[in-house]
């Protein structure tokens, strides 16, 4: 038997659900400091969010935000050595 879904005729490419979003899908008019302050707010609230965890009741959360922030933080960088700003 197959799955029965609400119908919904329309259809939407799925989008992650912590808003995932890597340096080639900004939009690339943005300017420095916008996406600059970008990947800093996105650092700051995954960290807020890891704050609220308990390690034996969400690992498996824990591990995929550490890997958001490692993403997050790799996409900074990435953004600062195209500016030439290596850190």
């Amino acid at each position: 038997m197959k799955r029965q879904h609400p119908a919904d005729s329309k259809k939407t490419p799925a989008v992650a659900a912590q808003g995932n979003a890597s340096i080639t899908l900004l939009n690339m008019g943005d300017s420095f400091e916008v996406m600059n302050n970008y990947y800093l707010e996105r650092i700051q609230e995954l960290e807020g969010r890891l704050k609220g965890l308990n390690l034996l009741e969400d690992a498996p959360q824990i591990v995929s935000l550490c890997h958001e922030i490692i993403r997050t933080r790799k996409g900074l960088r990435k953004l600062n050595a195209n500016r030439g700003l290596v850190n």
